[in-house]
């Protein structure tokens, strides 16, 4: 990789393209560059971090698992963010999942790489609380956007789903990108509400047709008997009783 071609692809970064051309170029020598295929994990939650990623080209989907073990999306990354770097920072496992959402390509730095352009460029320090402090403002947002979704559902109204807007990936607010994110898990709240609904309204349609059937049957049980026949004769000899005294008077 050229000299031109790592300059370019470091100045995407928002966390390194402040640096000098000398000081990316020395980055880019210590990078690793790797492609990868749509679907494709970049990292897994509970990996060991060691390493930072560089998005030069595609998306990735940053997800973790719901009680369940589904996959609940938590934030969408493309070209110019970097992945990975909190665990270089803390030493804890990786709090997340990357996925490939499309072709993608990053330059991978290892720690030790990372902590030698730390020490020389003291100054990155602060780009480095910058990212930190906009992935925190994005995650308080998100936060409470869910609560106040969570909200409405408990109170049966999921307007706000048909309202959700689809945000273009670079634009939007961090409260129309949350909203985003959510609205897909949100919706299946609404679907799985919806089977709900329908199965409550099969299950009285099967009560009905239950106590429907159970009348027939006692109806039959009763008309059948012996007591039933002997009321339906004099029934009917008492009909007669009157209309013969009809026709006399």
């Amino acid at each position: 990789m050229s000299d031109e071609t790592i300059i370019s692809q470091l100045k995407k970064s928002f966390l390194f393209r402040g640096l000098p051309n000398e000081a990316l170029i020395e980055l880019g020598r210590k990078a690793t560059r790797r492609g990868l295929a749509k679907d494709e994990v970049l990292m897994r939650k509970g990996d060991v971090g060691d390493s930072l990623f560089m998005i030069s080209k595609g998306w990735f989907k940053i997800v973790t698992e719901d009680a369940r073990g589904g996959e609940l999306v938590i934030n969408q990354t493309g070209p110019g963010e970097t992945i990975g770097e909190m665990a270089l920072l803390d030493r804890a496992p990786r709090s997340a999942t990357a996925i490939a959402s499309s072709e993608a390509e990053v330059l991978e730095l290892k720690q030790d790489a990372f902590y030698e352009i730390l020490n020389q460029r003291p100054d990155l320090a602060l780009e480095l609380i910058r990212s930190f402090s906009s992935r925190l403002r994005f995650s308080t947002t998100y936060i409470q956007k869910a609560i106040e979704w969570s909200q409405k559902i408990s109170a049966g109204d999921y307007s706000f789903i048909e309202n959700t807007l689809t945000v273009s990936r670079a634009e939007g607010t961090d409260e129309d990108k949350a909203s985003q994110l959510l609205s897909a898990f949100f919706q299946m709240v609404r679907n799985v509400k919806d089977r709900e609904d329908q199965l409550k309204q099969q299950v009285e349609r099967l009560i009905l047709q239950i106590d429907e059937a159970r009348r027939k049957q006692e109806f039959e049980e009763i008309t059948s008997t012996d007591f039933y026949a002997d009321l339906k004769e004099q029934a009917k000899k008492l009909r007669a009783q009157r209309a013969a005294q009809q026709d006399q008077k």
